[in-house]
């Protein structure tokens, strides 16, 4: 689903600017104008043209207005008034609506990624607290969508963020627990939720965190099918240069993996990494004999190369 206004590059240098309230009461207003004007737009058209030419529309206007914030506050309150709006604007349309299913997807997402910059006690207070009140009363109103992302966020609201569940902790702080503990909690949510708190770990340095969370998710059989945490994993043994390890985790990837990993990399890291991850697959699979997706390793490399 798509995700709105992403944070990580740029939160650590603007979490102290602040947000100028003159701006943001403008904002706020031509919002709301935004967002009120959405349900009357397209009224002459079928109900599911309405439905599809709705949610389009409404999730370019919040696309625009949280990438005008650099700060994880002013984005939660765009998401928090889009959801209000959103609420009353789809009250009509049936609880199996695809259009609506995909924006509140992206919605919950984006909830949950922006949540992970905040600790227990700031759910308690305002503004995030009156931000998570209108979330919990519009779920209310949702709920007959049966939106697996929001009833997911709705419950890691309830139990205090992101960060709080204990087993999580005892996996970040890498302290024994019973495997089939462990292996439930992984169940109880969507491998994209543990995605974002990897790449917050990795966003905010905190790098041994990232490789134990990555790698107790690699394990597991349902979450670990998620391409992602093997390259993170990857990615942090490559950049501690633990050669060894490296080569070990990547004779257990087919050469089909090897190429998505190194082209989902290709946005995130420089090109002198991508040729070492490059190399470094190239040469695991010619030393194993394993020929699948070989050329396209080899056309990888020899374009970065290149470049």
């Amino acid at each position: 689903a798509l995700r709105w206004g992403s944070v990580w590059p740029s939160y650590a240098q603007a979490e102290t600017s602040g947000m100028a309230e003159e701006e943001s009461d403008v904002e706020a207003e031509r919002l709301r104008e935004e967002l009120g004007g959405l349900a009357d737009n397209g009224l002459s058209v079928g109900v599911g043209l309405h439905s599809k030419h709705y949610c389009a529309s409404f999730c370019r206007v919040v696309e625009e207005h949280t990438g005008r914030w650099q700060v994880p506050l002013p984005q939660l309150q765009v998401l928090r008034m889009a959801l209000c709006y959103f609420t009353k604007g789809t009250a009509s349309f049936s609880a199996d609506c695809e259009h609506v299913q995909y924006a509140l997807s992206s919605l919950a997402l984006s909830f949950f990624e922006l949540l992970l910059f905040f600790g227990k006690d700031e759910f308690l207070e305002d503004p995030l607290k009156d931000i998570l009140d209108s979330f919990q009363e519009c779920h209310l109103c949702l709920a007959r969508h049966k939106n697996v992302y929001l009833i997911l966020v709705k419950q890691i609201v309830k139990e205090g963020g992101p960060w709080e569940n204990p087993v999580l902790q005892g996996i970040l702080k890498e302290a024994p627990q019973p495997q089939d503990k462990v292996d439930k909690y992984l169940s109880s949510e969507l491998p994209a939720f543990f995605e974002f708190r990897v790449r917050y770990l990795l966003a905010c340095e905190r790098i041994q965190e990232a490789v134990t969370l990555s790698k107790c998710c690699m394990r597991h059989a349902e979450v670990g099918r998620h391409l992602y945490f093997h390259q993170a994993y990857l990615t942090c043994l490559l950049k501690a240069s633990l050669y060894d390890h490296l080569h070990r985790e990547m004779a257990e990837i087919d050469g089909t993996d090897a190429v998505e990993i190194i082209c989902n990399t290709e946005s995130e890291e420089r090109d002198d990494f991508l040729l070492a991850l490059c190399k470094a697959f190239l040469v695991q699979q010619l030393q194993s004999g394993d020929m699948c997706c070989i050329w396209d390793l080899i056309f990888i490399w020899s374009r970065l190369q290149l470049r």
